[in-house]
């Protein structure tokens, strides 16, 4: 099987081969699930409409024969379906509504277990099966558990080569912190040294302005060195003991200050929907994040254009997360650019001035307590960031499910 091709697609086109070969009416894959209680098609081709589909799902428990003649690893070869001792017990609910009258089903084999079969149903006069027929059906069976162990190896290989990247990339970054934590304490010193200076030629008596203006600018750029010092320092900063605050409270309580940033005329929309799930993040941090997001958003955003700021509870992976997004109308972020975007001293906003150090202050700050930072951009149709905050726990609850309802606050202009 080609790599490239999923394996949904490659049942898709097997069964639409197989039905035709044997000339069948149904050919379908299911699979057992929830530790063999179950099966559900995964693909079902029907002959006569030329059509997939997919989702059907029989509980084993219902119909015990079957499942035991599965069980003991067997093909069903019922040419009678609907008196058949293995499979009669489908005739109810499944044969007659479908119109099948016999049955080919071969098991498929994974590991020496039976993880699924493969279903050949015909419709129409009673069909005896041929030996050939069933030899087919067997070969068609392995076929498909060759198929989905290529398929399970290559996830495994992609699932390994991204964990081995995570892996560097969090390395990396913890390298980097390190290395920003020391630089930033002893360039700090070396900058108070110069502040000091400068200072004390300002208080010279008698100072003439030309020389005046110098010092004023020579404090103003230390006083710019000294925040980029900060910058980098909070980049590698260590982990305090986190707060568990409510994301969309905190959000709401920002809400003044954001509609204020806009200088271009730009709306700031803002739709919360965590329910007030609590997050381990505390709140100079959080807004941190929300302010540099925003601040980039804006830059990115022309005259009357909008930044939305949402709120969202999501299932990822083993567990549950807190999204906050972020997105803009702009231009978009260059696609060369897009893997280094989280990057220190990597900016989109040379002329704007930007330190390239407000990402990855983000992705710092939210790593740091277990979440991940996401970016969707491209040419002419904005940029969004994501912000994955795992749920600590929801206000006034010990409980970490259900649906949070959505506050809407009614966006205006700067």
């Amino acid at each position: 099987m080609d790599e490239q091709r999923p394996l949904d697609v490659f049942f898709s086109q097997s069964t639409k081969l197989i039905a035709r070969t044997l000339r069948v009416e149904r050919v379908g894959i299911w699979l057992l699930e929830e530790g063999q209680a179950r099966l559900r098609c995964v693909c079902q081709y029907r002959r006569s409409t030329n059509q997939h589909d997919a989702g059907e799902v029989l509980n084993l428990a219902d119909f015990p024969a079957y499942r035991d003649t599965l069980e003991e690893r067997r093909a069903i070869v019922a040419d009678d379906a609907r008196t058949y001792p293995g499979t009669r017990q489908l005739a109810r609910v499944y044969l007659e509504p479908n119109g099948i009258t016999s049955m080919l089903d071969a098991p498929i084999l994974r590991h020496g277990k039976v993880a699924g079969v493969v279903c050949h149903e015909h419709v129409g006069p009673r069909r005896i099966w041929t030996d050939s027929e069933r030899s087919f059906a067997a070969s068609v069976a392995d076929i498909m558990a060759l198929a989905m162990e290529q398929a399970a190896g290559i996830e495994a290989e992609r699932a390994s080569e991204k964990f081995r990247r995570r892996a560097e990339e969090k390395d990396r970054m913890a390298s980097l912190g390190r290395v920003t934590v020391a630089v930033a304490h002893d360039f700090g010193h070396v900058l108070s040294i110069a502040l000091a200076h400068a200072q004390s030629i300002r208080e010279v008596p008698g100072l003439d302005d030309q020389t005046g203006r110098h010092a004023a600018s020579i404090l103003d750029a230390i006083r710019r060195g000294r925040e980029l010092t900060r910058q980098l320092a909070e980049i590698g900063r260590e982990p305090a003991v986190p707060e568990e605050l409510g994301l969309d409270r905190i959000v709401g309580a920002m809400a003044a200050l954001l509609r204020s940033l806009p200088r271009c005329g730009q709306r700031i929309e803002i739709e919360l929907g965590t329910g007030d799930a609590r997050v381990p993040l505390d709140r100079l941090c959080l807004e941190r994040v929300l302010l540099n997001l925003v601040g980039n958003a804006l830059d990115a955003t022309t005259e009357g254009g909008a930044v939305r700021i949402t709120t969202t509870r999501v299932v990822h992976g083993a567990g549950e997360y807190a999204v906050l997004g972020v997105a803009d109308d702009g231009a978009g972020i260059d696609q060369a650019a897009l893997p280094h975007i989280f990057e220190p001293y990597v900016t989109t906003k040379q002329r704007c001035g930007g330190s390239g150090l407000g990402l990855a202050i983000v992705h710092a700050t939210v790593q740091r307590v277990g979440g991940f930072v996401t970016v969707d951009s491209a040419a002419g149709r904005g940029t969004t960031f994501a912000v994955y905050l795992p749920v600590a726990s929801v206000a006034g609850s010990s409980t970490r499910s259900g649906v949070a309802p959505t506050t809407h606050l009614p966006s205006r202009g700067a």
